[in-house]
């Protein structure tokens, strides 16, 4: 109403300012009516402006008198399957860890116990001064660099040796000549994938050519590929995982958001974490009475947290298991080069299913992971991952590319990275000998952290650890006074919690509850790694700490 009224006005206006001029002087005609124009654009501005700022007036008024607008998306709102996750591995004490770090950063000297955090609590072994293997960043630099200053400089051969240059060349071909700032094949870059296969035929000592790279996708990591695969698995909330206890949270997580269910089965700590068959059977058997659609089971092997390796014979039972129930075997084998103990071997799922001859009679569906963060090679930051699967229909394959399209790519530089873990330099080549020195090198220093940690927390009384014979990682249990328990309770968290929260502000030594993982009832204990130099260090320091921490709690 108020434009129209607005336009009325000016229409009337404008007609009295432009008659008269007309009619009293023919001669200046057109010289008045510009200017009467421009007098009548003026007045059309003006109110149009004076009708607009009313109605503003008019709407600003009003609003206080509405009822306040309600957000969309609220803690009430939110995916209840997002709320109910939980990671502990990034969880309360690590949240708590990076607050005391800032905390650090700006407080004079003596504000804490300590001065740095050790960050124990996860496998991410760049981030406690494990060195990059020398060659594989080599190509990866030359990867990133436009060829101009990297492997078409004429002063390349001085800075790179003439390996890394010739397997840069061959990548960068690989990657269409784009280099690694470009999409790639939503399954990853074939070539890539191909370096894949030939690493697993050789592994496991599988006729060549029969890995299937059309079966291979690269991820952001395993992380991802797991996820693929539970995303597929989980087809509506009556199915469920089998997932050992104490397992990574990725999968309960995952189960979580998914809204699947979490069948667990127990790993015999008594036994050095080993695997026992009667349990497996008595898991599947308890989810089936509840109406539980299981349509998968997890094998972590090195075993995270609990640093077992499974022999032979373990994973070729856990085989047979699933092919005698239809069970999608999902194998996390990210740790399959960290293995210390004299005389055990890494035995993959996939050769197991080839020996037993299930996957020559399609009798096994297996779907099985790796990673460049663990192993010797330690780059989380890369993200890079795979995972190759066994007895997957095409059109299943058809649908997982679908998801994986959907993302577009896995990012191009983990990918690289995928393929210098697979298939390093060849002997004889210039750099082999020292790239083979270097992870000789990161591996006897885990392996003998490993021993350290694992007998160090072992021997502190209350404290009872297995041996780490594989992965990165020491699971202790812990035995807390009746003090603490209460406490918790009051807190409203578990008493390991406690515990752990009282270890990092005490020392600044951070690890994960072992709650974050599950283990029986009962049982209070806590995940720490052995890739931190401190660590010895660290095993005198959660001694000391421990003997302060029942005193405290002794009522």
């Amino acid at each position: 109403c108020s434009l129209h009224k607005t336009n009325q006005v000016i229409g009337s206006k404008s007609k009295l300012k432009m008659t008269a001029p007309f009619s009293s002087n023919q001669t200046s005609r057109s010289t008045r009516w510009r200017s009467n124009a421009a007098f009548a654009s003026a007045i059309m501005f003006s109110l149009t402006r004076a009708a607009f700022a009313s109605t503003a007036v008019h709407a600003v008024a009003g609003k206080s008198s509405m009822t306040p607008r309600r957000k969309r998306l609220t803690i009430d709102t939110i995916s209840d399957n997002l709320k109910t996750m939980e990671y502990a591995v990034r969880g309360k004490i690590a949240i708590e860890a990076d607050r005391i770090t800032q905390e650090l950063s700006k407080q004079e000297k003596g504000a804490f116990p300590f001065d740095h955090i050790v960050f124990t609590n996860i496998g991410n072994p760049h981030a406690v001064a494990q060195k990059a293997i020398t060659w594989p960043r080599q190509v990866m630099a030359l990867l990133q660099l436009p060829n101009a200053i990297g492997i078409d400089h004429p002063n390349a051969s001085q800075m790179f040796p003439a390996d890394a240059l010739e397997r840069a060349r061959e990548m960068k071909a690989s990657l269409g000549g784009s280099g690694v700032g470009a999409y790639t094949h939503s399954k990853g870059v074939r070539q890539f994938r191909n370096d894949v296969a030939r690493f697993i035929e050789q592994r496991d000592g599988a006729e060549p050519g029969s890995v299937d790279i059309e079966k291979i996708f690269l991820t952001s990591g395993a992380s991802e590929a797991i996820g693929m695969l539970m995303t597929a698995l989980i087809k509506d909330s009556s199915c469920g995982i089998m997932i050992p206890i104490p397992q990574y949270p990725l999968y309960s997580a995952t189960l979580d958001l998914l809204g699947g269910h979490k069948v667990g089965y127990y790993m015999d700590e008594e036994s050095g974490w080993g695997l026992n068959m009667e349990e497996l059977e008595r898991s599947l058997a308890d989810a089936k009475a509840k109406g539980i659609n299981v349509a998968g089971l997890v094998l972590i092997n090195p075993g995270n947290p609990t640093g077992q390796v499974s022999s032979p014979d373990e994973v070729k039972e856990v085989v047979k298991f699933c092919a005698r129930h239809n069970l999608v075997l999902l194998s996390d084998e990210v740790y399959q080069e960290n293995i210390y103990r004299e005389g055990d071997e890494f035995f993959s799922a996939r050769r197991a299913a080839d020996e037993l001859g299930m996957i020559k009679d399609d009798a096994i569906q297996l779907c099985s992971f790796h990673s460049v963060s663990k192993g010797v090679t330690g780059e989380c930051g890369q993200r890079g991952g795979y995972v190759e699967m066994v007895g997957i229909d095409d059109d299943v394959n058809d649908i997982l590319y679908k998801l994986a399209a959907s993302k577009l790519c896995s990012n191009a530089s983990g990918q690289a990275m995928v393929s210098l873990m697979c298939r390093g330099p060849n002997p004889g080549d210039v750099s082999y000998e020292s790239h083979e020195q270097e992870k000789k090198a990161l591996f006897e220093g885990l392996r003998d952290r490993a021993l350290l940690v694992s007998k160090g927390l072992d021997s502190i009384p209350g404290f009872s650890c297995q041996p780490a014979t594989g992965a990165m990682y020491c699971f202790p249990s812990v035995d807390l006074p009746p003090g603490v328990i209460k406490a918790s309770q009051e807190l409203g968290f578990s008493p390991d919690t406690l515990y752990s929260l009282d270890l990092l502000q005490s020392t600044g030594i951070c690890v994960v509850p072992a709650s974050g993982f599950g283990q029986k009832e009962g049982r209070f204990g806590f995940r720490t790694t052995f890739l931190s130099l401190e660590s010895k260090s660290v095993v005198e320091r959660i001694r000391d700490h421990y003997e302060t921490f029942c005193a405290k709690y002794s009522d």
